[in-house]
């Protein structure tokens, strides 16, 4: 490739041996020019807009802006630039707010070059890549929600069932709000901020607040 045709990649770590350790293995690679690197999410943007870049690969923990935050800003407003997440994913809740953000890639720093290289092209070509981890936590986050949807199944239809005058307490039960708080949020008297909770316990099969609480934690409901 000549150096029109490379892939011009934007590298973000805040691990300075990382950056320039990884910069180093792609600069070696035949069609890829790093073209700035990063060690916080501020300095990504500022990078992404002083270069022409192709591809951005991020890491989630940065200070001052995180990578999934540099990554909503990127699809947002510069959506031709593939977006590859390089990092240790060990958290459900990291991975869906990435994939959320438009990333095309999940990658793990561990991935040798050339394989590396490999993926980057596929993702820049428009392909989803996935190393093997992020690839077990969507498994066994699968796994996890259809056992917690069979496990409460019953407590799942009857919150479906619920009453619709009756939602805006749940929500508000489900965050661990006071009866004085909530009548204050919905314009509910106390008495009947009372009632709604008592009509909520006693359709859903809950004896307390806190039972209802932790049920839906468990069930995966979120209203």
């Amino acid at each position: 490739m000549s150096d029109e045709e490379d892939i011009c990649i934007l590298i973000a770590d805040d691990d300075r041996i990382i950056c320039d350790g990884l910069a180093s293995l792609l600069n070696a690679q035949d069609g890829f020019r790093v073209v700035g690197t990063a060690i916080n999410g501020a300095e990504a943007l500022d990078q992404l807009a002083a270069h022409r870049v192709d591809v951005a690969l991020l890491d989630v923990d940065m200070p001052l802006m995180s990578g999934i935050e540099v990554a909503r800003k990127i699809s947002s407003e510069n959506p031709g630039v593939t977006i590859i997440m390089l990092t240790a994913f060990e958290h459900e809740e990291s991975l869906g707010q990435a994939i959320g953000a438009g990333v095309r890639g999940f990658l793990t720093k561990d991935t040798p070059a050339s394989e590396l290289a490999q993926l980057i092209r596929k993702a820049y070509a428009g392909e989803q890549v996935m190393a093997t981890r992020p690839i077990e936590i969507l498994t066994e986050s699968y796994v996890r929600n259809r056992y917690n949807r069979e496990q409460y199944a019953e407590f799942i239809a009857a919150v479906h069932t619920l009453p619709e005058y009756l939602r805006p307490t749940f929500r508000l039960l489900l965050k661990a709000l006071a009866n004085k708080s909530i009548s204050r949020k919905t314009g509910l008297t106390e008495a009947t901020v009372r009632s709604y909770v008592s009509d909520i316990l006693a359709h859903c099969g809950c004896a307390t607040r806190g039972e209802l609480a932790i049920t839906a934690i468990k069930a995966g409901i979120v209203e």
